[in-house]
């Protein structure tokens, strides 16, 4: 069997496991499910009479879904870290190291099953936005484009997760990780429009990276042009994703050196 043959077999075996454990424990089915559904809910039927769209035309169900769906992925990849930490406090690791494995099969299997598990929560939240009054009108080729980035975003947060769940010393710690991710959700374009915001931090929202996922899938889903949002959403998650990729190997590698 080549090496990447038994790196391939390997890491199938790991992500079947990872996906039986994530599955099989009631809370992370809560945890991944229902809180979006929950955050969805409350901006349109608790905060969205009360929400200024400015000038725009576009209802607040239409401009919220995709920033809703980009912080569904966000919370999801908590689940991540907090696995890859649990691991770790368990001797988890430590056993797979004993065994005759690919070691990058790991990490791997996990980014996989979470990204498989995240794509779930993203069709079921899509089905309630669109139970709640979410009318996209993209064809065949925006739904594709919108749904590929998303993909690209869940790959890059998770291996971001998966890094930061490496790097704290407990599970406790790797919770904190959702807190990372309401920053950037809120302080972005998914909630209200940028223009808003005071000068400050409507610099920081209309210039990181979560703005520019939730721009370009919003313009994919209506229709729209999306500018460079679509570029910059992409040329982020890319160079994200490799530095997240390098840094999760190279704490990994130093974990089972020791």
């Amino acid at each position: 069997m080549t090496t990447l043959t038994r790196a391939v077999t390997d890491t199938k075996t790991m992500t079947k496991r990872n996906l039986l454990k994530s599955f099989g424990s009631p809370d992370t089915l809560i945890e991944n499910a229902i809180s979006p559904v929950l955050t969805l809910m409350i901006f349109v039927f608790v905060l969205g009479g009360a929400m200024d769209m400015g000038d725009s035309s576009m209802s607040y169900v239409n401009y919220i879904v995709p920033g809703v769906i980009v912080l569904c992925i966000g919370q999801c990849s908590t689940a991540t870290a907090v696995s890859v930490s649990l691991d770790i406090a368990k001797g988890i690791i430590d056993r797979f190291r004993s065994m005759p494995i690919a070691k990058s099969s790991v990490l791997t299997g996990r980014v996989i099953e979470a990204v498989l598990r995240t794509m779930l929560t993203v069709i079921l939240v899509f089905v309630i936005a669109l139970a709640v009054g979410f009318r996209p009108v993209a064809g065949f080729g925006g739904w594709a484009a919108a749904m590929a980035v998303l993909f690209l975003f869940s790959l890059t947060i998770n291996w971001i997760s998966v890094a930061f769940g490496l790097l704290v010393k407990s599970p406790e710690g790797a919770g904190a990780f959702t807190m990372f991710v309401l920053l950037f959700a809120y302080l972005s374009a998914g909630f209200i429009p940028t223009a808003s915001l005071p000068k400050v931090l409507r610099l920081f929202a209309e210039n990181q990276p979560l703005t520019q996922v939730i721009d370009a899938v919003r313009a994919l889903l209506l229709n729209d042009p999306p500018g460079n949002s679509l570029f910059l959403a992409v040329i982020w998650c890319v160079a994200l994703l490799i530095v997240a990729f390098v840094l999760a190997m190279q704490i990994y590698q130093k974990k089972l050196a020791r």
